[in-house]
């Protein structure tokens, strides 16, 4: 059976635009990938590709709690292995906190959270049969209204299969099944990638693979990181920002 759009459409109210600050008046936003907001041990993360951030010269990012609200979520600390100690696609990720504690509007509270917990079965052993897609938010479809400043951009759902591991430590390969027309995949970084997995006598169910980095519609290719490798880096910066708590 397809995936059922009913679970597509909840998933996506997690999945948002990664939206920087340009310092230009005429264009202050522009979109440069994806973000996903998730729940991991009780606490509230976004997560996303480390070099859409740019992080060796960071601008200030902004991030929408769902489609519909024009606030920004209030984030801290960050957390990346900067480029300099470790060049490889296996540590291109960042988690940023959430600071709940100023939230102050309702809209940026009722924001939908991945809960990981719910999300993180064992999807290697069903990959060869299981149905693929990402989210995202690929750049060519993003743009903004130069008059009313208004920054318009559209979600995107890619639907594939595994197509194994890649030449690349930690990463996996995604064969996209429809490109629609996409001139390139740029923009689909940091967006979630999911299996679709149906066992006999069980109820079918999502599982989050991992998190796209790059790819190209010439290919039909789509890399994307190890979900155990995003598990690792929020467990790190748990422990730091325990530290940071206990002085």
């Amino acid at each position: 059976m397809p995936v059922p759009q009913q679970i597509i459409d909840r998933l996506a109210l997690s999945v948002q635009p990664l939206v920087l600050e340009t310092e230009i008046m005429d264009f202050p936003y522009w979109t440069r990938g994806t973000v996903f907001l998730v729940s991991y041990k009780e606490k509230p993360y976004v997560l996303t590709a480390r070099h859409a951030l740019n992080p060796e010269h960071p601008v200030p990012i902004c991030v929408f709690p769902s489609d519909t609200s024009h606030r920004f979520i209030p984030l801290k600390d960050g957390f990346f292995v900067p480029h300099a100690d470790v060049d490889e696609d296996f540590v291109d990720v960042a988690a940023i906190a959430i600071d709940t504690m100023s939230i102050t509007h309702p809209e940026v509270t009722a924001a939908t959270l991945i809960d990981l917990a719910l999300v993180c079965g064992d999807w290697k052993s069903c990959a060869n049969k299981a149905k693929f897609f990402i989210l995202g938010y690929p750049e060519e479809r993003s743009r903004i209204n130069v008059e009313t400043q208004e920054l318009r951009t559209d979600r995107v759902v890619l639907f594939g299969r595994y197509a194994g591991l890649s030449s690349l430590p930690h990463l996996h390969l995604f064969r996209v099944s429809d490109s629609l027309a996409l001139q390139t995949f740029s923009g689909f970084s940091g967006g979630p990638v999911f299996a679709w997995i149906e066992r006999p006598e069980q109820r079918p169910v999502p599982f989050l693979c991992g998190m796209a980095l790059r790819g190209t519609p010439e290919s039909g290719l789509i890399h994307f990181l190890d979900r155990d490798v995003l598990l690792d880096v929020l467990a790190v910066k748990c422990r730091v920002e325990q530290r940071a708590t206990q002085g």
